[in-house]
């Protein structure tokens, strides 16, 4: 019996590393995975803590959500963040022409007014993974402050590309409301990251990231 299931685990452990080998001597031909549709996020009630809670998703084949692995956690906070990306639904990753399941980096940042702090964001970076695909890592963040004074809460998502150097390149707003999206997108140009890379070379792929604007009288934040 024994042998039989390491036969198995062996003949799965084959056919993944043939899916992401591709032709011989061929640059990998990647296509990232990319959010089609992002759930509504709440700020939870009653809470006063701000933070950004940055999360490894798996993206299956079929486009949806598979296991999450939380890369910083902030208490009363992460939860929330999980609950919300269950239920986005993202277009798969190819890789020479087919599907492949491939992590995808997403962060959200919780923002009360006034500003809740004067400086970046330090994270620390993951180890270094064992597939042949590492995602984006996000080394510091910068905070956000609601711009928009008749606005009390609100949710911005974004989808930006992350090149080969760290830098932030195009920004799309997938979702939110467009009087609080400068403000998302000039903190996320001030993050800093780490490029992903395909088998040690850096590469350019595609990161998510909600900013949750709230006012602590309301403790509360959704979409509209």
């Amino acid at each position: 019996m024994r042998d039989k299931i390491a036969a198995i685990v062996a003949y799965f452990t084959l056919l993944a590393a043939s899916t992401w080998a591709g032709p011989k001597n061929s640059p990998p031909r990647f296509d990232p995975a990319r959010v089609v549709s992002a759930a509504e996020t709440r700020y939870p009630l009653g809470c006063s803590v701000s933070g950004t809670v940055i999360l490894e998703v798996t993206v299956e084949t079929t486009g949806g959500v598979g296991n999450i692995i939380v890369v910083h956690s902030v208490t009363r906070l992460t939860e929330e963040a999980e609950r919300s990306v269950r239920r986005w639904k993202f277009q798969p990753a190819h890789l020479y022409g087919r599907r492949v399941a491939t992590p995808v980096l997403t962060a959200f940042t919780f923002s009360l007014s006034p500003q809740w702090s004067s400086g970046s964001d330090p994270v620390q970076p993951r180890g270094k993974p064992s597939a042949p695909y590492e995602p984006i890592t996000i080394v510091s963040t910068s905070p956000a402050n609601n711009p928009a004074p008749d606005v009390a809460f609100g949710v911005v998502t974004l989808q930006a590309g992350v090149n080969s150097a760290g830098k932030i390149g195009k920004i799309e707003v997938i979702d939110g409301i467009p009087s609080l999206a400068d403000e998302a997108e000039r903190s996320l140009r001030q993050w800093k990251f780490l490029p992903a890379k395909f088998k040690g070379s850096k590469m350019t792929t595609l990161m998510v990231a909600t900013f949750l604007f709230s006012d602590p009288p309301l403790g509360r934040c959704s979409r509209f």
